[in-house]
């Protein structure tokens, strides 16, 4: 579960997000639950919509289809979240998106190659962070352009993991 504290117009807002599955979230505000399905996200060039997503620098960010409204429901929450991504660092070398470590640690398993074709949410790998096997998943679908990292390989936070290919 990830928990945002908003401020907006001099008030401050808590808000529980809890990830189902890739494209599923149980978002709470106050003591009001919604269940939201991610229909699409898109990055908005001069803002980072999607944290682990760098883009090269002088690139213009992937178009995506725009995020549906959330629908309510009573569900509780479910399992454990995938960890939050990391803010990114552009990309240090050619014109690829990076998928950066979310925090320091090392590589455990990583399940894709350079070429791979992978969906949003598709596990890329696992990282070992103080003793706790996090899941790092893709933030979108794309081609997998190279690996920057091996299994047994530290990681610091913000370290490219993989870089996509431009869409």
């Amino acid at each position: 579960m990830r928990r945002y504290t908003l401020g907006i117009a001099g008030r401050e807002f808590v808000i529980d997000v809890q990830e189902i599955d890739a494209d599923r979230f149980e978002v709470e505000v106050g003591d009001q639950r919604y269940e939201v399905t991610l229909a699409g996200d898109e990055d908005v060039p001069e803002a980072t919509v999607t944290p682990a997503l760098a883009p090269p620098q002088g690139s213009q960010a992937p178009s995506r289809p725009a995020a549906a409204a959330p629908t309510r429901t009573r569900a509780a929450p479910a399992g454990s979240a995938a960890p939050a991504a990391a803010p990114a660092r552009a990309a240090a070398r050619g014109g690829a998106w990076a998928l950066n470590a979310p925090m320091p640690g090392v590589i455990l398993e990583l399940y894709v190659k350079a070429g791979d074709s992978v969906t949003r949410g598709q596990q890329i790998a696992v990282l070992d962070a103080m003793k706790m096997h996090n899941f790092i998943g893709a933030p979108r679908a794309g081609t997998i352009s190279e690996v920057c990292v091996a299994a047994g390989q530290a990681v610091g936070h913000g370290d490219p993991i993989v870089r996509f290919a431009e869409s």
